[in-house]
């Protein structure tokens, strides 16, 4: 299993290039989606079965901006608070794969995106509106 996991958490020198993965077991109804950084590898992780995000409490000061898709206009970004280190996501995906449970071997946040932009469909009176946050630095 430390092999699969180092394969698909693997860091590319790239900064144009990341993995983003889900992965799971087939007797379990949720997965963790994953996105890896490139040249910091720094990995995010998300509960599929509620869209938690994972929580650094001491957020790295070099977390990437990175889009979920490049398709998104304006685009929104995995947050910054989301970004663990390797070692511990690493944990994080193979509990899961043992248990096929949501891991807990990190903390949580609710689920939400980091913006420059608010997009033109969300309004105040949506309740996804409070999961979009505006980057101010």
């Amino acid at each position: 299993m430390a092999d699969l996991l180092t394969e698909l958490c693997a860091v590319d020198d790239d900064p144009e290039w990341w993995n983003h993965a889900v992965i799971g077991r087939p007797d379990a109804k949720d997965g963790v989606e994953f996105i890896v950084a490139p040249v910091s590898g720094y990995i995010a992780l998300s509960w599929t079965g509620t869209a938690e995000r994972s929580l650094n409490p001491h957020p790295f000061a070099d977390a990437p901006l990175l889009p979920d898709s490049g398709d998104d206009d304006p685009l929104i970004y995995w947050p910054r608070s989301a970004y663990l280190h390797p070692d511990d996501a690493k944990k994080a995906l193979a509990e899961h794969i043992v248990t096929g449970a949501q891991p807990t071997n990190v903390q949580w946040q609710p689920w939400g995106w980091e913006v420059r932009e608010l997009p033109g469909w969300l309004t105040p009176d949506m309740p996804e509106y409070p999961a979009f946050h505006l980057i101010s630095d």
